[in-house]
């Protein structure tokens, strides 16, 4: 298999989860700016959209989109407990949770970083950011992940997005269950791999 990725982009979750699934993979990196790959080629002949994650199997298909893909390689390797069982609360929390952090919380980072974002949207964007921010946090000032005190794929999605509040002009302090949560998921030995591949 192969991910393509940005460093430190959302494709950081896909790398994160490979590995909490024991699974084997090989990194691609594409050039943000050009959307092209080491070879010149052109990023758009993988993923017709030109953002990552895209993971390429072994058959040829090419998979999109951060929630579909954590389905894939749940389905491909249940053993990992990155979701639960089929039909438990567990997993209904559980995705109840990536698609939070996926439509409401990364949504909400993106046009922060864009660059031709007008200013005066900035502050709203920054508060609308917070409010989504606010539902993690009371979650976790209450239980140690997202889902009771069990690590799932949701847990390593917001953890990622937990690395981008900084440059976002977010203050660490402000959200201190979130960066506890982000020291309990950084210390885990699958996600220091993954931050140490994660590099130009």
């Amino acid at each position: 298999m192969r991910l393509y990725y940005f460093p430190d982009a959302c494709s950081l979750v896909i790398n994160i989860v490979l590995r909490a699934a024991k699974m084997r993979f090989e990194l691609i990196e594409v050039d943000y700016v050009t959307r092209q790959l080491r070879d010149g080629s052109d990023y758009s002949r993988i993923n017709p959209m030109a953002y990552v994650p895209a993971l390429q199997l072994s058959d040829g298909r090419c998979l999109t989109e951060v929630i579909a893909i954590i389905d894939w390689i749940d389905f491909v390797a249940p053993e990992a407990g990155l979701l639960g069982a089929q039909g438990t609360h567990k997993r209904q929390e559980a995705m109840i949770w990536l698609a939070y952090v996926g439509t409401e919380i990364h949504k909400s980072f993106s046009p922060l970083f864009r660059p031709g974002t007008p200013q005066e949207f900035l502050a709203p964007g920054q508060r609308h950011l917070e409010i989504r921010l606010s539902m993690a946090e009371q979650k976790l000032s209450e239980q140690s992940s997202l889902c009771a005190d069990t690590h799932t794929a949701a847990d390593y999605y917001l953890y990622v997005m937990s690395r981008w509040m900084g440059d976002s002009g977010l203050c660490a302090r402000d959200w201190p269950a979130i960066q506890a949560h982000a020291t309990r998921i950084e210390s885990l030995g699958f996600v220091q791999d993954a931050l140490a591949s994660d590099i130009r």
